[in-house]
């Protein structure tokens, strides 16, 4: 039987980063994924998505070009290269996690891992071939799976998951998609890009709820003008195939119909092991961890989906770089190797790749106000950003959200060009519990999205110079 130190069962970004950092500390690991590295993420999620935002991004600006003191081109969209190249983005990528994997000699095991029992203090982990492996600690990074509505079962033919989606290899002329969450709000943005018919179906009042309502309102404003119908406050009751369309019962005693249906309302933590004389606690069908992702074993961990946290590509890898150095503290109890501080999930930022882009960290206004009472909140719209209206891309502002008190930032939200990368900037001010004053000492760039930034911090104190 094959033994290391640690056995890791998941290969998405939190197993495999946490797989690496064991190997940088010195610490042997295995592990087990029964597809190629990368997971869900990298496979059949954010990666071959953005390559598809990037396609249908420049297939906009080169429609548009007249817009830019261009002539307008004749093209025809060919979406078998687009397709082909989302392939290639992938392939390239996961190739480089198996080099790595190389590089530091680390053992993958393609299987599905079925139990895990506890013998003279190791874990032995039994594959479905059959073959067992033993540790002394295991890392869970099982990740999650689409949920499914009563009544609607996901064929991946004419009824799609994410991932169905991702390998459809032509454009419907409609498509209908349930659920107005960042799934079904990416995919509006691809595909309405990509001149499909795109219909909208959300439960909630308002499209991404989680966010801030003045966002998810912009967002629901901006699709309409694009072509996409959005209808909330409504669910689907029943999908009908009819010859070569689907037909779409809604409980507004309506109908709408369809060539291909996206079914996005949520994800459910993937947590099918069979644990032999351990005693694992779940709730809600996610694994309960500590702040250093320990589950009730403490020589077991979670990262990732399954612990029910944030389900965020960079939340798994964070926890799993959590997880890897507290195993080194207590395989080396001489070095400082564990973290200071509990790891604060509400300055974890989140990104939505529409047009425009969506990005956040921190508090929305109305938690803020149910948490600190009276908050000041700054605001900026990019039309009054010069790099802004030089991209041609105004449409969004910077709202930044401060405790009224001590006038420290505990929110930051954006719409609007490049949103996903400026938001860093937020989380390290957040991060770093910067004030209103603070941004008097930083120079920005100029002229840069980022002063935008800026100018949301100044307006905190009314001091913005250019807001309109």
């Amino acid at each position: 039987m094959q033994h290391c130190q640690v056995i890791i069962i998941g290969g998405g970004p939190g197993g495999y980063e946490s797989a690496i950092r064991l190997s940088q500390y010195g610490i042997s690991s295995l592990l087990m994924e029964k597809e190629r590295l990368g997971g869900l993420c990298l496979n059949w999620g954010c990666i071959p998505t953005k390559a598809l935002v990037k396609s249908a991004e420049l297939y906009s600006e080169i429609l548009n070009a007249d817009n830019f003191g261009l002539p307008k081109p004749e093209i025809t969209l060919q979406y078998n290269k687009v397709w082909q190249r989302k392939n290639a983005v992938v392939e390239q990528l996961t190739s480089g996690i198996e080099f790595l994997f190389s590089k530091h000699d680390i053992p993958v095991i393609k299987a599905t891992a079925v139990s895990v029992t506890k013998e003279k203090g190791n874990y032995i982990v039994t594959t479905l071939e059959g073959e067992s492996y033993s540790s002394e600690y295991v890392i869970l990074a099982t990740g999650s799976e689409t949920k499914e509505l009563p009544g609607i079962i996901i064929d991946e033919k004419d009824i799609l998951s994410s991932t169905g989606i991702l390998k459809m290899q032509e454009l419907p002329k409609e498509l209908a998609i349930i659920g107005g969450g960042v799934i079904g709000c990416e995919f509006a943005s691809i595909f309405s890009a990509f001149g499909v018919q795109v219909t909208i179906i959300e439960f909630l009042p308002h499209l991404i709820a989680t966010e801030e309502e003045e966002i998810s309102k912009r967002l629901a404003m901006q699709f309409k003008k694009n072509g996409v119908k959005v209808i909330t406050n409504t669910g689907v009751q029943e999908i009908i195939k009819k010859d070569k369309h689907l037909e779409l019962k809604l409980n507004n005693n309506t109908t709408l119909t369809a060539d291909k249906v996206l079914l996005s309302v949520g994800r459910k933590p993937v947590n099918n092991l069979t644990w032999k004389g351990i005693n694992i606690n779940e709730e809600k069908g996610a694994i309960v961890i500590n702040d250093f992702m320990q589950t009730s074993c403490d020589k077991i961990y979670a990262i990732g989906d399954v612990t029910g946290k944030m389900q965020l590509a960079h939340t798994a890898s964070k926890q799993g770089l959590i997880a890897a150095q507290h195993i080194a503290s207590r395989f080396c109890p001489e070095k400082c190797f564990a973290p200071q501080e509990p790891l604060n999930y509400n300055n974890i930022p989140r990104c939505i790749f529409t047009h425009p882009e969506i990005a956040s960290v921190g508090y929305t206004q109305k938690d803020a106000e149910e948490i600190f009472g009276d908050v000041r909140v700054g605001k900026f719209p990019f039309a009054a950003n010069g790099k802004a209206v030089a991209m041609g891309n105004i449409n969004g502002f910077v709202k930044t959200i401060a405790r009224k008190d001590t006038s420290e930032l505990v929110g930051m939200h954006i719409m609007g060009p490049n949103a996903a990368e400026l938001i860093a900037q937020g989380t390290i001010m957040i991060v770093n519990k910067n004030k209103a004053e603070d941004i008097d000492s930083f120079v920005f760039a100029h002229p840069t999205l980022s002063e935008a930034i800026m100018e949301a911090m100044e307006d905190l104190q009314s001091k913005s110079i250019h807001k309109i």
